[in-house]
């Protein structure tokens, strides 16, 4: 099968799952908690939960698709798993919603990493850049159509409606499974090894190896603090973007979702662009200069939060939020031995998680406390603090 056939299979995962973190995580499983009774502590607390469940387990994973190869079932497993129970999470009491949106949230971080480890399979070290990029900006029109889907709905159901809700639900899981399909299609996997329970134990010796063997792998666990504290600050960002704009500015469902399609779009450029600019000057600066925008943009925000700043941060943050993706699996790819490249990427999956443990309840807690305005402030340190410990990693290009 053809490469460009495979590189368009593989983007159409991020096409797929950019819907249900548009749908989902952004927009109506944190609605949906605040109509059932909850608050944004328990959005939080729920993320975090789902975050540091995926975040012990996904390296061991990790291990398991370096050891056979079979990256593709383990990541329709996944795929399917999450459908399941986004498709169910509409139907129960508040409390069991909490439990299946933990699980739905678990299992799409969890497919996440396998997917990005395809991406040392398809590309080389002149265009890996530019290949990431393209899989990033065609997930983010994945968001274009599913706000587009959204307004369809909510025109017919209701915009803030259990109703609607339930059946937003159960399209986002359609649309994921469906379109993940093209990625299962497409994608070549050459491995037909059977999984086995001595797999499992092998790839239980290779974490335990890498983790005993901190020091050969220096500038990699540097890389995956940073990761660790500036993912935390643009996943807090995500899920808390549409609740933030509620309090703040009054803004409801129906208006926030045309400035959703801005930023999706303002996404796509970024990813384009920023996968152009990390192959040219390297990614550890571009990473530098789509950090310290992010600071910038915030504090504008902070300053002042009206209609304007938020459509301008939403915006460059848009883009911005397309050049973090893009940039972060070409630098890992730099740093990672080949033969450890999924257990590695289960690493940066997981340092991702577990930022998504301590950001969304530290946002929550703080909006709750002293109000969003001020939450803002730890967005902004987590930034901060994850470009400076950029600074000390070396190995990337």
């Amino acid at each position: 099968m053809g490469l460009k056939k495979q590189i368009f299979g593989w983007s159409m995962y991020d096409f797929a799952n950019t819907i249900f973190s548009a749908l989902f995580i952004t927009i109506y499983f944190p609605l949906f908690i605040i109509l059932k009774g909850g608050n944004a502590f328990h959005v939080g607390l729920v993320i975090s939960a789902s975050m540091l469940l995926a975040g012990l387990l996904v390296p061991f994973l990790g291990a398991v698709a370096d050891i056979t190869q079979r990256k593709k079932l383990l990541l329709f497993i996944f795929t399917v798993l999450c459908c399941i129970f986004t498709f169910l999470t509409g139907f129960f009491t508040l409390a069991f919603v909490l439990l299946l949106g933990l699980l739905a949230n678990f299992f799409y971080h969890a497919s996440l990493d396998v997917y990005d480890s395809f991406l040392v399979n398809l590309s080389n070290k002149r265009n890996i850049g530019r290949i990431s990029g393209i899989g990033t900006a065609v997930g983010y029109l994945g968001t274009i159509l599913s706000v587009g889907i959204a307004h369809l709905i909510g025109s017919f159901y209701g915009y803030e409606t259990i109703l609607g809700i339930k059946i937003m639900f159960v399209i986002t899981a359609l649309l994921f499974f469906g379109f993940s399909l093209f990625t299962f299609l497409l994608v070549k996997e050459t491995s037909k090894i059977k999984i086995k329970k001595a797999h499992f134990k092998k790839a239980f010796t290779k974490v335990i190896y890498t983790i005993k063997n901190l020091k050969k792998f220096k500038y990699i666990w540097l890389f995956l603090l940073a990761s660790f504290l500036y993912a935390d600050a643009t996943n807090t960002a995500i899920i808390f973007l549409y609740l933030y704009a509620r309090d703040q500015i009054g803004l409801s469902l129906v208006q926030f979702l045309p400035i959703y399609v801005l930023m999706a779009s303002a996404a796509v450029v970024g990813s384009l662009l920023f996968g152009k600019i990390t192959d040219n000057i390297g990614h550890k600066k571009t990473l530098y200069i789509v950090l310290f925008s992010w600071i910038v943009i915030i504090l504008i925000l902070y300053i002042k939060t009206t209609f304007t700043t938020f459509l301008l941060v939403g915006t460059v943050g848009g883009a911005l939020l397309g050049g973090i993706w893009t940039t972060t699996r070409p630098i890992l790819v730099d740093l990672a031995p080949k033969d450890k490249i999924a257990e590695l990427f289960g690493y940066q999956g997981l340092t991702e998680k577990f930022s998504g443990v301590i950001g969304p309840v530290l946002f929550g807690a703080i909006a709750v406390t002293l109000g969003f305005r001020q939450a803002l402030l730890a967005v902004i340190l987590l930034f901060l603090s994850g470009a400076l410990v950029l600074k000390f990693v070396k190995g990337a290009r």
